[in-house]
């Protein structure tokens, strides 16, 4: 009997992983992040001599990279008819060279320091750090009740260069140098 009862909960064991493998898991924290990332880069213009018509839009990683090859699916795709090109950097001086940055974690002390190097150059500055967008960062991802929202910092979007589309706007969870867009 025991023997019997243990065959019936090893095969439901079995048959509860293979039904469980063959449903499409959620998307991950980082997944959605990366689709946020891709998303803004449409819904942000950035000045026609910082990032011209037909011109490549360099996505970059500034830091430990969270995205877990996350980004790798974006390389190479259009956005508003200019091809992304994915890069990691090292340094601010790597990032002056980016349209858009991600500042990881790892950077989160040198977080004002990077901000500072960055502001007036035209670089759209995306970060998970807490506090990011209130801090000067161009937009903070935030997760809140288990779901990925953003701030949006437009003043230091408008300081550089950066204008943000009124859809994205009335989408963040916060705009902050600006009075609120009415949904």
């Amino acid at each position: 009997m025991i023997r019997h009862l243990c065959r019936l909960l090893l095969l439901l064991a079995f048959g509860l992983v293979g039904s469980a493998g063959m449903a499409a898991p959620p998307p991950g924290e980082y997944q959605i992040k990366a689709a946020y990332l891709i998303n803004f880069a449409r819904y942000v213009e950035w000045p026609s001599g910082r990032l011209p018509v037909g011109g490549v839009l360099r996505l970059c990683i500034l830091g430990r990279d969270p995205f877990g090859g996350g980004l790798e699916g974006l390389d190479g795709r259009q956005v508003q008819g200019r091809e992304v090109r994915l890069r990691e950097v090292d340094n601010l001086e790597q990032a002056q060279d980016c349209h858009l940055v991600f500042v990881s974690g790892s950077e989160e002390r040198r977080m004002g320091l990077i901000l500072r190097g960055l502001a007036g150059r035209g670089v759209l500055t995306v970060s998970d750090i807490e506090g990011f967008a209130e801090a000067g960062g161009g937009i903070g991802l935030v997760t809140e009740e288990n779901r990925v929202r953003f701030d949006i910092n437009q003043a230091s979007l408008v300081r550089d260069g950066l204008r943000a589309s009124s859809q994205l706007l009335r989408l963040g969870r916060q705009v902050l140098g600006m009075e609120r867009v009415s949904r």
